[in-house]
């Protein structure tokens, strides 16, 4: 392995997800009703997307939601969006950040 004790992180990721809705699986039944999402972050890419999360017995990805602005963020901007996201209704959610342009 090369000397990597001085190197800088060449990517950060942020991974965040929101719950807007979950529930006790039921008895005999295959999965839930959870109102999953999952927002990633990457400095390499400097793109965030939305991940719409399943509970199909697993995490299946439902959707995919690209960066809302259609460009790049910054890692400002990413943290601005999680704290509003963070203090959002599930009815602003879907306007503001899964809503595609």
């Amino acid at each position: 392995m090369r000397e990597i004790e001085n190197n800088k992180p060449v990517n950060n990721i942020i991974n965040y997800t929101v719950v807007f809705y979950e529930e006790e699986p039921k008895a005999n039944t295959f999965g839930s009703n959870d109102v999953i999402y999952e927002i990633f972050y990457s400095t390499k890419t400097g793109i965030m997307q939305v991940d719409e999360i399943g509970a199909f017995g697993d995490r299946t990805l439902i959707g995919r939601y690209q960066d809302r602005r259609g460009r790049g963020i910054t890692i400002d901007e990413m943290l601005e969006n999680i704290k509003e996201i963070s203090e959002m209704t599930y009815a602003e959610f879907k306007e503001k950040i899964l809503k595609k342009e």
